[in-house]
């Protein structure tokens, strides 16, 4: 299956679509195991005393919607919102941004413990001040590549948003920083297209959300079109609360 598009014609392992709404998807989410886990030894998790804030990571390319449906999500859960945006350091950097969200932001939260990082400063060019976020019930991160390892594996919950590229390229071309992304798109894309090339994001994700015709320009209405993936997978050694 393509990284970029999800063909329900030719892709044999893809669900029939359904209709969920945001209500009902932080329903799924709310369920999830909130056992703190140790994962210091990525080989070797353990879980310890305490709660871990459950993180939805939203992936998918630039222009797919990912931004919009994490706020969606995020008003329906109460929860805050972390844009990878804020963590990469720089236009070339798209795959350190990853592995800063893991020792940064999910691996801290899953043991139960703040999160302390730094935002990148995208006008001045270099890093910025630093945020942080206290352990509590619920984050959404949203992010080209957040569904990347090593960050997958600190994922409670992973949903992949598909749109084809000419539709994407349409809605970029539309947003109102379009000027100041257009001298950096090419080069954005090839970082993208690169990282995920053979990542298989659309087949680990817990969720594929078809956003091809259900969405106009980002503005998610309180339903959309979906493909489950059946039980969810690591990091997610008890992925539903007992009982």
């Amino acid at each position: 299956m393509r990284a970029n598009h999800l063909d329900r014609n030719q892709s044999p392992e893809c669900r029939p679509l359904q209709a969920m709404t945001f209500g009902q998807l932080a329903a799924v989410v709310r369920a999830l195991d909130d056992q703190a886990v140790d994962r210091s030894r990525p080989d070797r998790p353990r879980a310890v005393p305490g709660r871990r804030r459950r993180v939805v990571g939203v992936d998918g390319m630039s222009g797919s919607g990912k931004s919009g449906f994490a706020r969606r999500l995020a008003a329906e859960l109460g929860a805050p919102v972390l844009s990878v945006d804020d963590l990469v350091p720089g236009w070339d950097a798209l795959a350190e941004s990853v592995t800063l969200l893991s020792d940064w932001v999910l691996r801290p939260l899953a043991a139960g413990r703040p999160a302390r990082w730094r935002r990148f400063d995208w006008v001045a060019d270099r890093p910025g001040e630093w945020a942080g976020i206290e352990p509590g019930d619920f984050l959404v991160v949203e992010g080209c590549c957040v569904g990347l390892p090593p960050a997958a594996a600190e994922l409670s919950y992973l949903i992949w948003i598909d749109i084809a590229a000419a539709e994407r390229r349409r809605r970029l071309e539309r947003r109102p920083d379009w000027g100041a992304y257009r001298p950096f798109a090419e080069r954005w894309a090839r970082q993208e297209n690169a990282l995920q090339a053979d990542a298989d994001t659309p087949g680990r994700a817990d969720l594929v959300v078809d956003n091809n015709e259900r969405s106009r320009d980002g503005d998610w209405a309180d339903g959309f079109f979906c493909a489950e993936r059946g039980e969810p997978t690591a990091p997610r050694e008890t992925r539903h609360r007992s009982g």
